[in-house]
């Protein structure tokens, strides 16, 4: 019991103990991860149901995010890194439950859903060895744009229960704008193994709906992402 506790101890140690490259070093992360978004200015909607309407609040989508960057490490304080990119983005609204005449209606998955190829360029600034605060600019591409829910209607009939699934997408490409521009504000840290662990929050500059769609409110993204990642060493210069 003791060696395992020991061996244990050991391993986290080695972990807790961060790594950093040299000066003069290229090194590439690929990472996966995901991102919890919204999008600025947005209502409460109401929710169609049976020729009425009920308001469902606002809430966040959590999507997938993943990709791979590339850095150079300027000075040990300093590196430069860009990266590829492919993010779910978007904003998503309340389950809403009702019953009418003895009908359960359920609405969920209530969202508007984005897909981005993002181009991340960043300051890494490591006010320790492993750990940096990072800033920079993110140009972003429009891939897809989809505004979706979901119905259930739950029905009791001689004590037997009847349930109907219907889903409704509408594909609102045309209607949004196909660049985004974000400034991110993050932090990381690379243990010892070049483990990385990032976290940024991507400040939505451009409007995601085009002018003709933009009657009272400037409609920007803004998304807190996650990843965790393995970085290692690819040249020197």
């Amino acid at each position: 019991m003791k060696k395992i506790l020991f061996a244990a101890t050991m391993f986290a140690a080695s972990l807790s103990a961060s790594a950093q490259y040299e000066p003069g070093t290229f090194s590439l992360k690929p990472k996966l991860g995901f991102g919890i978004s919204t999008i600025t200015n947005m209502d409460d909607i109401n929710v169609p149901i049976r020729n009425n309407y009920y308001e469902a609040d606002k809430s966040v989508n959590v999507g997938f995010h993943g990709g791979v960057e590339f850095e150079y490490q300027v000075k040990k304080w300093l590196g430069l890194a860009a990266g590829l990119d492919y993010t779910r983005q978007g904003i998503g609204w309340e389950t809403n439950k009702v019953k009418i005449d003895g009908i359960k209606y359920e609405n969920f998955n209530n969202s508007i859903d984005l897909g981005y190829i993002n181009l991340p360029i960043v300051a890494n600034f490591y006010v320790v060895k492993g750990l940096a605060l990072k800033t920079g600019l993110q140009f972003g591409f429009l891939t897809d744009a989809h505004q979706r829910y979901d119905v259930r209607t739950t029905d009791k009939k001689n004590h037997i229960k009847i349930e109907d699934l219907t889903k409704f997408s509408q594909n609102i490409y045309e209607d949004c704008n196909k660049v985004d521009l974000a400034i991110p504000v993050g932090i990381s840290y690379e243990f010892k193994h070049h483990f990385t662990i990032d976290a940024r929050y991507n400040i939505g500059l451009l409007k995601v709906n085009k002018d003709e769609f933009d009657y009272d409110e400037t409609h920007r993204n803004g998304s807190f992402q996650m990843t965790f990642g393995w970085k290692f060493r690819v040249g020197r210069h």
